[in-house]
């Protein structure tokens, strides 16, 4: 996939396999070779470089015969050349493809998500700013739902490079008041003439300007990067299960 994967057409195409099942395993050998021969033109994370994004959606809504025959035979009449590979390559390499904007929770996972439980609510404190179904804390995002409302890759992002993206209402804030107090949280709004603050008990701060000494609102996030690779995939499996709809019989 040296150059580009176009919106492509649903036009009669020979016959293919159908798409192979993909777990954990066969995912990570399709991000392989993703990488080696993709990720030149799609970007590491299918955001687009030399060939266009694979993040719309389009790519993993296209039939499996024509995203298997646009990998296996490329496109006549563009820059996209074929991968001749067996059928169980180009199968682990379209499912990768897919999973670039499928939601977490249906995408197989590397890591252990009971061992993640134990990040999460234990060494790696994620609770103490975080909420799942009503447990944790401030200021963070509440979780409950986030393995609906993010892929895998944006999962493990937040966890390895928590500064790369920070959601708006999620910036850190330091404020020196006039008073001497420092209060420090996550910026909610701020002007020209007042600033809200979600400080680490969920104590909302309406402040005036004229309040505050100095105002130190951080491109970076609070939240620090997880350290341990071995961690952080048993986190992202723990989090790319969760749902609000919690299932019958499932315990957190």
């Amino acid at each position: 996939m040296k150059r580009c994967l176009p919106i492509l057409f649903a036009s009669a195409l020979a016959a293919q396999p159908g798409m192979a099942p993909t777990g954990s395993l066969s995912l990570e050998i399709g991000r392989q070779i993703y990488m080696g021969s993709c990720s030149g033109c799609h970007g590491a994370t299918g955001e687009g470089s030399q060939g266009p994004s694979l993040l719309s959606g389009r790519a993993s809504r296209l039939p499996d015969q024509t995203l298997l025959s646009s990998i296996r035979n490329g496109l006549p009449g563009t820059s996209m050349p074929g991968f001749p590979m067996a059928d169980d390559k180009v199968a682990q390499v379209a499912a990768f493809v897919r999973s670039l904007t499928a939601p977490a929770i249906s995408t197989p996972v590397m890591g252990d998500p009971e061992r993640g439980r134990q990040v999460f609510f234990g060494a790696g404190r994620c609770s103490s700013c975080h909420m799942i179904l009503g447990r944790g804390g401030y200021p963070g995002p509440d979780l409950s739902n986030i393995g609906v409302e993010r892929t895998m890759a944006q999962l493990t992002e937040s966890v390895t490079k928590p500064s790369a993206r920070i959601l708006d209402g999620y910036r850190s804030v330091t404020a020196t008041l006039i008073s001497g107090h420092r209060l420090q949280g996550v910026a909610k709004n701020h002007n020209n003439y007042s600033v809200q603050i979600l400080d680490k008990a969920g104590k909302l701060h309406l402040l005036s300007r004229d309040q505050i000494v100095k105002l130190d609102i951080q491109d970076a996030s609070l939240m620090p990067p997880l350290a341990d690779a071995g961690e952080a995939v048993h986190l992202v499996a723990f989090l790319s299960r969760q749902s609000a709809r919690v299932k019958r019989g499932d315990s957190r």
